[in-house]
């Protein structure tokens, strides 16, 4: 492992947080994000392979599927069960997903909920959402500060594709 990867592995990075109200077509929620922090996607593809310190799994919902066959991609994706709202999960070969190419993701728009969130998931309990961060993420401390409304967006539509 090189010396950036260390660092990048071992960093401890204390985030403030932030927290604001979404209202839904059904529902009220409570969230809380990352609060002044800055974020750019680097394309590096590194987060579309096996972390170091774990495996990555992109699971998909429904909706996932739906969009990526709608594009023509077939024989990409294994059934799970007891992942509920998530259905299936990418195929990997080599540690990586399937649909990665050395030019970079071949459905880069059409690409999974999970993978549009990167490096931020969701942790939900009940009408509470808070927002997490992978701080080993590239992208992370570099481009514009994200605010309340890039998490609102992005929660927003994740919530419509969940089914909630």
């Amino acid at each position: 492992m090189g010396k950036r990867s260390e660092v990048m592995e071992s960093r401890e990075v204390i985030i403030p947080y932030a927290r604001a109200m979404l209202t839904t077509a059904s529902a009220k929620f409570e969230f809380y994000y990352p609060k002044g922090i800055r974020w750019s996607c680097k394309r590096c593809g590194a987060c579309c392979r096996d972390a170091s310190h774990r495996p990555r799994r992109i699971l998909l919902l429904p909706s996932d599927i739906t969009r990526l066959e709608g594009v023509g991609e077939k024989d990409f994706m294994e059934r799970v069960k007891g992942e509920e709202p998530y259905i299936a999960e990418m195929k990997k070969m080599g540690g990586a997903c399937v649909k990665l190419t050395e030019k970079g993701c071949m459905v880069y728009p059409s690409r999974a909920l999970l993978c549009r969130m990167y490096p931020f998931w969701v942790e939900r309990e009940g009408r509470s959402l808070e927002v997490m961060v992978d701080t080993r993420c590239l992208g992370f401390g570099h481009g514009p500060e994200l605010k309340e409304d890039y998490f609102r967006d992005h929660l927003t539509i994740a919530l419509k594709e969940r089914g909630d």
